[in-house]
Order: C-alpha cells, then structure tokens, then sequence
C-alpha cells in the first residue's frame, strides 16, 4: 500500500479500477456512503458546536489574561454570595491602588425608554467607561468608540449603536452618524457603531447573558450620591503579562481588607473574587452536556465503522476467488491490499463529504432550536477546524473499515480459494470477528440507549417538579418608572395603584398585581436578624431572597397558603407608613430557622435592625430562578413604593392575547411609559428548560440512530455468515437434523453475541455513569430502571434483525445446498 502511495499512476490506476468495481455494487456503495455520512455528520455537527463553545477562544484579544472582578460579602455563607457587582467607588479605588492588572474597566446594562415614534418602548442598553472596548480589543466597525474626556459630566451624551440596532433602526444607512437618539428625554449624539459579531461576555457561569442594543458612557449612571456606594457595575480587568491568577486574587484581598479598614460602613465585610472570562463565559452542565453528546456521536461513528467493516468483509468474501486469481497470476499482496484500501478511501472520502452537507443542515437545525446556553451562535458552522475533524474522521473510517478487511482477505490460501469456488467458508477465526464486531456494536448501543434513557427521564422529572406555581395563565411585562417624573415613593406607590385598577379591567384579566422580584425573571436577597434571637456564632449572617409584593400577589399566582394569612390592603398601608410591618416567609425560611417552632408571630429586623416586621404567613415554596436551581428560603413583604417592578397578571384566556391589552392599560396611566417587553411566564419556564431539552433531544435521535445501524449490521453480518454456511446446514440436514434444530442453532449462535454485548454495554454504561450524573435531576446515574429498560430494547429488537437470516437456513434445500457446493 505504501508503494502505491508512494507511485501516483499507479495510485490512479487503482482509484480508477476502485471506480469502476464500486459501480458494479451500488447498492453496498450507496449503503455504505449513508452509513458513513451518518456517522461522519452527526460528529461534525456536535464538534461545529464544541468548537465554537469550548475550544475556540473568545473574540478578544489575547482573552486569556481577561477576568472578571466581584465583591464578596464574607459573613454571608452561600453560593450566590461569591459573585456581587461591584460598587464604583470601590472599582475607582482597584484602578488606583492595583498593581496587576495593565487596565481596569466597568460597565452594565439597564433598560431606557426610547421615545422615537408614536410609543416609547424598553431599550437595551449598556453603560460602558472608555477603556472598555479597547481592553478587549473591539474596534469601531463604523465612526469611532468613546473617549476618555466623554466620561466626564457634560461630554457624555453620545452614544455607540450595536449592529443588529444600526441595522433594524436605521438599515445600515452610514447617515446615521451624527443624528440624535432620545433616551429618558435626553438626546444623545450617535458616533459610531460596534462590529457585527461583537457580544459581551456572559457573567455568572454562563447564567447571565446581557445584550445591549445601545452603548452610553459610565458616567450617565451617576446622578446622586448613594450611586457611588450602590453595588452595580461589573468590573472586568486584564492581567499583565507574567501575573498568574493567584497572584491577582491575593492583591484584590489585600486592597478588599484596607477598603474595609477606611470605610467600614460600606467594606467592612466585604473581600473581592476574581474569575477568568472563559470561566465565566460557559457553565459548566453545558461544557459537560456538549462533551457527552461529542461523546454520544463518536459512539455512533464506532458503530458506523463496525457496520461498514461487515459490510466490507462480507464484500471481500464474495471476491474472493477474484482476489486468489490474481494472487496466482503475480499481483502482490501488497497491491492487492492497495486496490482494496483504495476503494475504503473512495467510500470514506464520498461519505465524509455527503457528512458535512448533513452537518451543514443539521446545524442549522440546531440552532433553529434556539439552545439559550451559547453565547455566540452565529460562529457555529462548517469552518477549517471543522473540515479537519471531518477529514481525520475519513481517514479513520479508511483504517478502520478498509485495512483489516483488505489484509484479511490478501492472506487467504489460494488453493482453498480457488477450489471453494469463491465461499468464503465459516472458520472459527471469521465468525469471531464477526460477532465480536456485532458485540461491540450492541455495546455501544446500549450504552447510548442508557444515556438517553437516563436524560429522558431527568427531563421528566424535571416537568413533573415544576416551579411551585402556576405558569399556564400567567403573563407579566416589566415597569421601568423615570425618575424625573417619579422621584417620590409616593408618586411611584400612586402609579402602581393605578396601574392594577386598569389592568384589572382589561378584557380576559382575572387578577392582576406588582413584583419587584419576578419569578424566573431576576431575584434579589437581603440579610436579616430574628429578634430576640443573638447572631449566629460563626459570625455568618442570616440571608434569604427578597420580594416586594402588592396584597393579593401571592394568591394570583397560585402560591399555596400553610398557615397564617396572606397579606391585606390594610397590612400594605401599614407597611408603607412604617409601623407594624408584616412579612410572609416560605417552608424553607420556616424549615431553615424556625426548624421546631411556628415561625407566626416572631419579628424580622433588616440587616441595619431598624426596620422590624411580624411573620403572618407562612406559604409553599417555589423556585424563583427555575426548577435546577432549587428552593430557597425567602420573605415577601407588602410594598409599592418601588422605581421598578414588574405587572403580574392571571389570565381566563390564553395570556399571550393579553398583550395589547396590558400596553393599553399602561400607556393609559403614563403615555410615556415604556410597555414593549410583556412575555408569559410559561415561555420563561420553557427557556429555562429549553437546553436541557436541546440535550436530551439530540442524545435521544443519537440513541435512535445508534439502535438502527446496530440492529443493521446484525441483520447484515448473520444474513452473510447464514449464506457462507450454506454447505454446512445441508450437510447436517442430510443426516437427520429437523429445520427446527437448524433454527435453534443458528439463533443461539446469533443471540450470543448479542446477549456479551448487552452485557458490556451495561457494564460500559455503570463505568461512564458519572460523566452524565452532573447532568441528571433528581434521577440517579446508575438507575436499574433506565439500564434495564436499555438492555431490554436491544433483546426485543434483536431477534427481529435475527429473524430472517434463521429463517432462510431453515428452508435450506440440503440437496441443492450439496450440489452448488
């Protein structure tokens, strides 16, 4: 083979005797393009996917050395504590005392009200310093990027559109440059627009993903005094070249602990965390999902090539006599193995090509799906990193698939051949390779099967649990109030009050009422103190999620009642004068700090012990941030003197009528108002699942794929090796065996490998058990049910593919067998 490589005519000589030869046998040539497509695509198409996430860097320059920088409350003990937005002053003081980084920058996003046609509407946007885009490397993809003399008050009414706003605003038109914009009834001068394939990183493991349409400078954020000390900003910073991550950290806990010691009031119990980007960027059940499918389909590809290597085998046992005719008349052995390694590469190159048309369309597929977990969708595709893995996976099909058959097959015994007239015969040494190929094949499949099984019946799981409230009849739009206009708590309290009378009244509303914190929307904790209770004595503080709610909110969304009551139009009135407040906790606040006492009738007091309220209720728990993330303990307290909350409403028709209607009510409170983002809970609850879904769904078409080619190449491998003992069943039959007898052997001798292979499978299953347990919810990764319900799938399919091949060697004619022989 390596001198016909080595002589390029007679290398073509081959490809064409290949061609030709192939051309005779379309159906085993088109059966094997499909097969290997099959397996090819599915690899290419998941590792387009693992590229763009996993190996591929950020676009930034050099991102490596890039991290973000929180603030870290050290009393409190929970995992949300370890990532806290920075509060500006403090960012000021990590520029000026650090010694670490080469540049320090801020942003964040917050949504504005443009007013530019006949309604204002929500928009997007970012508030970025002037060091931002040029830290990470992002140029001006028309104009130019902010400077440092507009960050200061006075010079910073300007404004940097993203693409996708520059495109659906003003269609690309370069006139755009130099108009004013209109945000919050301030008018702001556009300068330039970003690149179109720029996203910011995600924050939170991947959890937060923030996609301004508008960028304004940093200072447009401060307008009083309390914003310096408001944690708010995300801090992103660049290591100089040489530091280590280590090293950064300590630094950033040593300035933490003089912060502290100079301002106790605002950083006396604080510390910083200091993560990568790529840390940050990707969670890691996606890091982990994506490996497993990458896995999963590499599986597929082994069954592909366990198939073809049948298939091909098979092949090269009818051509053997051909192959012995030109062993004697001189051909080497060497060039036999060519001319047959040849046609491999001929079906791998057609099959690895015809596999990246179907990645290109089952990547489309995919992101059609919309998986809400990758950040930058639009850099999956068919690229050179691609067309490598896709060109590595051919060669190894070549190896795989063609080289042991054609080495096989060059090693016959040329009297045995020639005299046998082309049968391959049945020696030990053959049928065991064969059935170690159906072995491994059905290994595979189990596995894979269980796999599936095991992410179906999460994602079950996962539906039956649900968020601890009704989600069917339920839409909501956020209320961003401006503060030139509502200033007061009490003209804010007044808008709300307003709000609920007019949406209570549109057509098809059954309940309506005001979140500061939504459900699966956002979510905020405070630290308390149970009166009459010491601290604890690890010097941990006490910590629960917050929401501010108006009275009925709690019943219309469907949260059930304990004990005690829910809230009331006089426990509301109360709260907002300051006297006698009221609070309602959840079973897990109860459960957590009141473990053997009722929890009705004891005060809570605020994290600076001046604002006291009774617990009244007590009521069921549901999961704020979506059913993975769990229950937590939290208090609900009755307020409307809020700048921002979102309308709640319970609808008796299907909620995602109720849009025009909501807006309606809105503008006819404050025509000014922005009302463009109302959304179901439902779709919430939907997006939350959709990568768990994306994941199971994929890994389930795999398994489906996987079970297909095995019981394939079952039905392939016993239908030839029925065949190949053509003789054999005639000899046995002439002398007395029964076609039953026949039946029997030939399926105790089928099923055998099938059952080794079950058994591995589930044996291979148990050993990878704990790559996919991450994965799972509230189903454990060696379940006997999922693994039994995989092994089983296999038995009852099996004997299907094995039908026909026992079957035909029951209908053996032992005479006609003896006389073709």
């Amino acid at each position: 083979m390596l001198a016909c490589g080595l002589n390029p005519v007679g290398f073509l000589r081959d490809l064409r005797y290949a061609v030709r030869t192939l051309g005779r046998s379309p159906g085993f040539a088109l059966t094997a393009v499909a097969v290997l497509a099959l397996g090819i695509g599915a690899n290419a198409a998941i590792f387009s996917v693992v590229h763009a996430v996993i190996l591929k860097p950020l676009p930034f320059t050099d991102p490596g050395r890039l991290v973000f920088i929180w603030e870290r409350p050290l009393r409190l003990i929970d995992p949300i504590s370890a990532r806290v937005q920075p509060a500006r002053k403090n960012y000021l003081e990590w520029r000026r005392q650090n010694t670490v980084f080469s540049d320090v920058a801020a942003f964040r996003e917050a949504p504005q009200s443009e007013t530019a046609g006949d309604r204002p509407r929500h928009l997007s946007t970012g508030f970025a310093s002037a060091n931002f885009f040029p830290m990470l490397g992002v140029k001006a993809h028309a104009g130019r990027l902010f400077n440092a003399d507009e960050e200061r008050a006075g010079a910073d009414r300007v404004a940097v559109l993203t693409d996708a706003y520059f495109e659906s605003r003003f269609h690309r038109d370069p006139r755009a440059l130099g108009q004013s914009l209109t945000l919050q009834g301030t008018a702001y001068t556009i300068i330039g627009t970003l690149p179109p394939k720029f996203h910011l990183p995600a924050t939170w493991e991947g959890m937060d993903q923030r996609k301004p349409e508008i960028w304004l400078p940093l200072s447009r954020l401060w307008k009083k005094a309390e914003d310096d000390v408001s944690r708010q900003l995300l801090v992103a910073a660049r290591l100089k070249p040489g530091v280590t991550l280590e090293r950064a950290r300590t630094e950033m806990t040593g300035i933490a602990a003089r912060l502290a010691k100079a301002d106790p009031k605002t950083n006396g119990e604080w510390s910083t965390s200091v993560y990568p980007f790529d840390v940050e960027d990707t969670a890691p059940t996606l890091r982990q999902a994506l490996w497993v499918l990458l896995a999963a389909v590499g599986f597929l590809l082994l069954i592909a090539c366990a198939n073809l290597a049948n298939l091909t085998l098979a092949r090269a046992t009818l051509r053997r006599r051909e192959i012995a005719v030109r062993l004697a008349l001189g051909a080497t052995r060497a060039r036999v193995v060519a001319q047959l390694a040849a046609e491999s590469l001929l079906v791998s190159a057609a099959g690895a090509l015809a596999g990246l048309l179907l990645a290109h369309w089952s990547i489309r597929l995919m992101l059609a799906l919309h998986p809400p977990e990758i950040q930058r969708p639009e850099l999956i595709g068919i690229n050179p990193a691609v067309l490598g893995f896709a060109a590595a996976a051919g060669v190894l099909t070549t190896l795989l698939v063609g080289l042991a058959p054609a080495i096989a097959v060059s090693r016959a015994d040329l009297n045995t051949a020639l005299k046998s007239g082309g049968a391959w015969g049945a020696s030990a040494a053959r049928a065991g390779s064969r059935q170690f190929l159906i072995a491994a094949e059905v290994a595979l499949a189990v596995t894979l099967l269980a796999g599936a099984g095991l992410m179906l019946r999460s994602f079950h799981q996962l539906l039956a649990t649900g968020v601890g409230f009704e989600t069917a009849r339920l839409g909501a739009l956020d209320i961003d109030l401006p503060e030139s206009r509502y200033r007061d708590p009490d003209s804010q309290a007044r808008f709300f009050r307003r709000l609920l009378e007019r949406a209570r009244a549109v057509p098809g509303v059954t309940g309506a009422e005001i979140v500061d914190n939504l459900p699966l929307h956002s979510v905020s904790w405070a630290n308390f103190h149970i009166a009459g209770r010491p601290d604890p004595q690890d010097g941990s503080l006490l910590a629960a999620d917050m929401a501010r709610v108006s009275p009925d909110y709690l019943g219309t969304i469907g949260v059930r009642l304990r004990s005690g009551r829910f809230f009331t139009e006089a426990d509301l009135a109360q709260t907002e004068k300051g006297k006698n407040a009221v609070a309602i906790v959840n079973q897990s606040f109860a459960n957590k700090f009141f473990p053997n006492e009722n929890p009705l009738g004891k005060r809570l007091l605020s994290g600076d012990k001046d604002t006291p309220s009774e617990i009244v209720g007590v009521v069921s728990d549901y999961r704020p941030m979506g059913v993975e993330n769990g229950v937590r303990p939290q208090i609900f307290w009755p307020y409307l003197r809020i700048p921002k909350a979102s309308l709640i409403v319970r609808a008796g028709v299907p909620p995602e009528s109720l849009g025009k209607g909501i807006q309606a009510a809105v503008w006819s409170v404050d025509r000014e108002i922005p009302a463009n983002r109302y959304e179901t809970l439902q779709s919430m609850v939907d997006e939350w699942q959709s990568q768990r879904k994306f994941n199971t769904l994929l890994l389930a078409i795999f398994a489906g794929l996987a079970l297909t080619l095995a019981l394939m190449g079952i039905y392939g491998v016993l239908s030839n090796l029925v065949a190949s003992r053509v003789r054999e069943i005639g000899i046995r039959m002439a002398i007395g065996a029964t076609p039953a007898a026949i039946g029997r052997l030939v399926l105790i001798q089928s099923m055998t490998p099938v059952v080794l292979g079950v058994a591995a499978g589930v044996a291979g299953s148990l050993a990878l058990s704990r790559f996919v347990e991450a994965l799972l919810f509230q189903v454990q990764a060696r379940d006997p049910l999922t693994l039994g319900l995989a092994a089983g799938t296999i038995l009852v399919f099996a004997p299907a593919a094995v039908y026909a091949p026992v079957r035909r060697a029951t209908r053996v004619e032992c005479t006609v067998a003896l006389c073709e022989e």
